[in-house]
């Protein structure tokens, strides 16, 4: 359908067609699409990458409503005046449940490399609310709504959202890329890509990356949250997404899925953080 090749091909579940609206904007050597949407359901696997010519980065910028977006391993809640950088050439899945209205931009990965280097640390990777980040949103606002903006008026519009970017990126305050910092991207990374292992714990965690479990105690400290948090937080936005978009696994299969070594530790620790029984969040 159009509306999913406008993002690059996806394969959507769309809840309300009625309620589908969207507009697409070139910008130079970049283009934004404008849309709103009665709930979603999205993958890019195979297939889609298979049919897609090009390689590009996406970056969504929920307006009303709220996303989920996954990518390499990680789950990202996008809400409102939020944003998510995707990868075009890798597999991916989104959902929103209810009303959702979103920009999004695209780029070619060859220019993004080279405006945000080392930008796969990025990917997955919510975005805050910053005032970069706003001026972003209402620079999409302007692009999207010029009715008359030539050829050049439009690829300007499209370095300035790129510069924008970079400037959010550089505000927001889980993407400050010093040493340490990216240290602790590629620790949480390993943790991402090894939840269904329940034999992984902090001490794992140091060998399997070369460091003490105290520099690893030092690299979450600065993150509100240690290491094991932080295990326990991901193996639990994970079940829940799939509590949401699997309803064919049973509960006691996503709790083994996420690490959890019985349906009773699942249960207690869903309980705990979200205050219902995985079982009762399935049927609400």
């Amino acid at each position: 359908m159009d509306f999913s090749s406008s993002h690059l091909p996806w394969r959507l579940d769309v809840g309300r067609h009625e309620a589908l609206r969207h507009k697409t904007r070139t910008l130079g050597e970049f283009w934004a699409v404008g849309c709103t949407l009665g709930g979603i359901s999205g993958r890019r696997g195979a297939t889609e990458l298979r049919r897609t010519e090009g390689e590009y980065l996406g970056v969504l910028l929920v307006r009303k409503g709220s996303e989920i977006f996954t990518q390499n391993d990680k789950t990202a809640l996008v809400g409102e005046g939020c944003a998510v950088i995707w990868d075009g050439v890798k597999s991916a899945e989104c959902h929103s449940a209810g009303s959702l209205e979103k920009f999004t931009f695209f780029l070619p990965r060859e220019l993004a490399r080279e405006a945000l280097p080392g930008f796969e640390s990025l990917i997955g990777r919510p975005l805050e609310s910053s005032p970069s980040l706003r001026l972003l949103f209402s620079w999409m606002e302007t692009s999207m709504g010029a009715a008359d903006m030539d050829d050049t008026a439009a690829s300007t519009a499209g370095r300035v959202a790129v510069d924008l970017l970079t400037s959010a990126i550089g505000s927001s305050s889980n993407m400050v890329l010093d040493a340490r910092s990216i240290r602790l991207m590629e620790v949480r990374d390993f943790i991402d890509a090894h939840l269904r292992d329940a034999a992984l714990g902090v001490v794992e965690i140091a060998q399997a990356n070369a460091v003490s479990v105290r520099y690893l105690h030092l690299l979450f400290k600065e993150s509100g949250e240690t290491c094991g948090q932080y295990l326990l937080r991901r193996r639990l936005e994970v079940a829940q997404r799939l509590l949401t978009v699997q309803p064919g696994l049973s509960v006691t299969e996503i709790g083994l899925r996420c690490g959890f070594s019985n349906p009773s530790s699942f249960s207690r620790a869903y309980r705990v953080s979200f205050g219902i029984s995985p079982r009762a969040a399935r049927r609400s």
